[in-house]
């Protein structure tokens, strides 16, 4: 696996997540940002699932703010970053 990065991850955002970025607006950067909060994927079902789920909101937003969905593959086993 020497030529795969070591994470790899897919995001998910709903409409209502690209709403509330567009409410948002851009940081002081001109970008937008994102919180992305994943933890270990107790359901894992086969080896090509990914080792941690979570959710994906705009940063800053309440608790309550839209979400979407995080996926995250560790593709290397030695030396693990979590």
């Amino acid at each position: 696996m020497a030529n795969r990065p070591p994470i790899t991850a897919a995001i998910d955002l709903t409409p209502d997540v690209l709403n509330a970025l567009k409410q948002a607006g851009p940081n002081d950067r001109g970008n937008y940002s994102l919180d992305m909060a994943v933890w270990p994927n107790q359901k894992r079902s086969s080896d090509r699932a990914p080792q941690f789920t979570g959710s994906v909101k705009v940063k800053g937003a309440d608790r309550e703010a839209p979400k979407g969905y995080a996926s995250v593959w560790q593709n290397e086993t030695e030396e693990a970053p979590f």
